[in-house]
């Protein structure tokens, strides 16, 4: 069996111009065939809400490297559909696998949770997604990935009105001072009765671009009160502070895919 952390792959993808929808049917025959591989455990995907329509954001998690490397790629099903990617140019500046266009970050699961075991829609096409990139200054990614985690731990005990379904840390492979904070929300709307909802600091960052203020972002508002969130991402974590150099933060909606499973 495989041993060490989870590997998990953050892939930006930026597409031509009205490419979206032709994606979202390559997607289709690639997300049924990762659900059969058997060091795969996470395959998901959505559109950008931060003005890049035809870019997507995904996930994908392995029990093993070699899963993502080798094991994913070697399937005739991707094979098939990336060679209709490159066909149909649906990459914005160059086609191939080699392309820029494919922006992926490597990672090794550090800490927070990928699904919560009260959440009986984890697979949900339609949860807000927040990547959150701290470049750590220095040697102290423990320090962060300690904070983050910390963090990603209250989410679950938190009883506002939005559920958090996913926070997980990562720790950058190749790029040893990234440490991104993956975070999943669904409105509790959308939730049986019997969930424990809750909140999370980023949750005003997945809400859908240009709409108007929503539940989520006024809980949001209410939110950035808490002490904690004051002390850790304002302070602690701040860019430019003692601990990291810069953030970017990332929206997305997802359309398709599974997780943790």
């Amino acid at each position: 069996m495989p041993s060490g952390p989870p590997f998990f792959v953050v892939a930006r993808v930026v597409g031509r111009d009205g490419a979206i929808e032709s994606w979202k049917q390559r997607l289709i025959p690639l997300c049924e065939v990762s659900v059969t591989e058997p060091l795969g455990n996470t395959y998901y995907w959505g559109q950008d809400l931060d003005g890049e329509p035809d870019t997507l954001w995904g996930l994908e998690g392995y029990s093993h490297a070699v899963g993502f490397f080798i094991g994913h790629p070697s399937s005739k099903v991707f094979k098939e559909e990336m060679a209709l990617v490159d066909s149909d140019k649906l990459l914005r500046n160059e086609q191939g696998l080699t392309s820029k266009d494919y922006d992926l970050k490597h990672y090794d699961q550090a800490g927070g949770y990928l699904t919560r075991e009260d959440d009986e829609e984890k697979n949900r096409k339609d949860s807000f997604i927040a990547v959150i990139h701290f470049w750590v200054k220095g040697g102290g990614s423990g320090d962060v990935i300690n904070k983050l985690g910390n963090l990603a731990d209250a989410t679950k005990e938190l009883g506002l009105e939005v559920m958090i379904q996913s926070c997980a840390v990562f720790k950058g492979v190749w790029d040893q001072n990234l440490v991104t904070l993956w975070v999943r929300s669904v409105s509790s709307t959308y939730l049986p009765k019997t969930y424990t909802t809750c909140v999370f600091f980023f949750i005003a960052l997945l809400t859908v671009a240009g709409s108007s203020r929503t539940k989520t972002e006024k809980d949001f508002d209410a939110f950035k009160a808490w002490d904690r969130y004051k002390t850790v991402v304002d302070g602690e974590l701040k860019s430019g502070g003692d601990l990291i150099g810069k953030t970017e933060v990332h929206r997305s909606k997802a359309f398709n895919g599974h997780i943790d499973k």
